[in-house]
């Protein structure tokens, strides 16, 4: 949500229910041109149940003020990211006994070329938005219970809507409070197309997440006065 040369944001977030940690940092070193890090962080210290993730990204793209209100933008750039997935699935037979379980530990590392699209409505303290990113994930490696799977890459849709709220006067006016909403899914899945399709149907299935977090603009500190 920058408008000029030399405006910054630093952003940090947690996702609801899955305890996943983000943070980026954007700035514009010259007017319409923006330079954009990022990464994300998924701890979990149990043993057969379990998601783990740690990602990073850099990009560089370009915004346009539309008028006092909009502004639209997008940008491209690369990603690099391992995680770590375990999980145990019953399998029932007759009358709903049990007949086995299976454990699934999946690992992967990965490679993520994205460009990304948004627009944003601002009315005073008050900003929404939608963004839509698509994503395509390159595995370098990718096992269940340390066999590889027949799978190289895949393509991501991962549509956003998120909201700010934060006044541009009085102490305060250096930061925004951000609620999120947004999906990611496969846009190839298909369910049984290898003799490993279950395993990809995993590796694909879609997802909607909810995050919250604080938007900090370093720019706007020297205009707060006491």
């Amino acid at each position: 949500m920058l408008r000029d040369k030399g405006q910054a944001e630093v952003a940090g977030s947690a996702y609801l229910f899955s305890g996943r940690l983000e943070g980026s940092a954007a700035y514009s070193p010259m007017r319409h041109v923006i330079v954009r890090a990022a990464g994300a962080l998924r701890t979990d210290g149990r043993d057969t149940t379990y998601f783990r993730t740690r990602q990073l990204e850099v990009g560089a793209g370009t915004y346009w003020a539309l008028g006092q209100r909009w502004l639209v933008g997008g940008s491209a750039g690369y990603g690099w990211g391992q995680s770590g997935r375990g999980f145990q699935d019953a399998h029932y037979l007759f009358l709903f006994q049990r007949d086995s379980t299976i454990t699934y530990q999946y690992n992967a590392r990965y490679g993520k070329p994205f460009g990304d699209v948004f627009v944003a409505y601002e009315d005073g303290p008050f900003t929404m938005g939608l963004a839509y990113r698509l994503s395509q994930v390159h595995f370098t490696t990718l096992t269940n219970n340390n066999q590889p799977i027949s799978l190289r890459r895949m393509t991501r849709n991962e549509p956003m809507l998120f909201m700010r709220f934060g006044n541009r006067q009085g102490v305060l006016q250096w930061a925004q409070l951000q609620l999120t909403l947004n999906a990611s899914w496969s846009a190839d899945l298909v369910r049984g197309s290898a003799p490993v399709g279950p395993l990809i149907t995993d590796v694909k299935a879609g997802d909607l997440f909810t995050s919250i977090g604080i938007v900090v603009y370093p720019h706007r500190f020297k205009r707060v006065q006491y």
